[in-house]
């Protein structure tokens, strides 16, 4: 059941992306804010999350335990937990845009690691919290806002090739990411560099995978 309410700061929820009707990824989260506008959203480092991986045997060995886009279009993927260790991560998304920022910072919060654009679907609501799907093509851009790099083009590539996108689609997606990037460099509210003084609530838990993170 969907919650009739909005999620106040400081609720546990979860975020996943569902591929064609099945779960590819869980992230259990910590809600920052949740308005019409926007949501955010913080995953501590240690945090369990669970990951669609090709080949379990290497599903914690870097990106060879990575999705396979074969794998993907014939949805023969195998979940597989793991700690969320890249870095203390937020998550800043209007709810009705294909694209979110993600913020990164070095360890112990002491420095900005940098901007992260990720091309998602807009957010569903669900009883957990929140569904998307992520469309490969990101982003990353330095703290200081004025380098950025394209990320993973050659997989988008391939999942247009493989039929995962129409030419539309495929389309839709590079608009959007430039899009995005010229918000982000522009340094244009709710995606600003205010995010960068943030900081989680010391007293927070890190949040855990519920037993049916796969009810879609």
């Amino acid at each position: 059941m969907i919650p009739a309410t909005r999620f106040e700061p400081g609720d546990h929820i979860v975020l996943r992306n569902v591929f064609r009707d099945r779960v590819q990824t869980v992230f259990p989260s910590i809600v920052v804010a949740d308005t019409p506008e926007l949501v955010v959203t913080w995953i501590p480092l240690g945090t369990p999350v669970m990951n669609g991986v090709t080949d379990t045997a290497v599903s914690n060995d870097g990106r060879k335990g990575h999705l396979s886009i074969e794998s993907m279009v014939t949805k023969s993927w195998t979940m597989a937990q793991r700690n969320w260790h890249t870095a203390g991560t937020l998550r800043i998304k209007n709810p009705r845009l294909m694209w979110s920022l993600w913020v990164f910072w070095e360890p112990e919060m002491t420095d900005l690691r940098g901007w992260y654009i990720n091309v998602d679907a807009p957010y569903k609501r669900t009883r957990f919290g929140f569904d998307t799907w992520d469309m490969f093509l990101d982003v990353f851009v330095q703290p200081d806002r004025t380098l950025w790099r394209y990320k993973d083009e050659d997989e988008f590539a391939d999942a247009t090739e493989a039929g995962i996108f129409t030419e539309y689609e495929a389309e839709k997606v590079l608009v959007t990411a430039a899009q995005a990037l010229e918000i982000v460099k522009s340094n244009r509210p709710p995606f600003d560099n205010v995010w960068a003084k943030w900081r989680p609530d010391i007293l927070w838990d890190i949040p855990q995978l519920p037993d049916d993170w796969e009810e879609v």
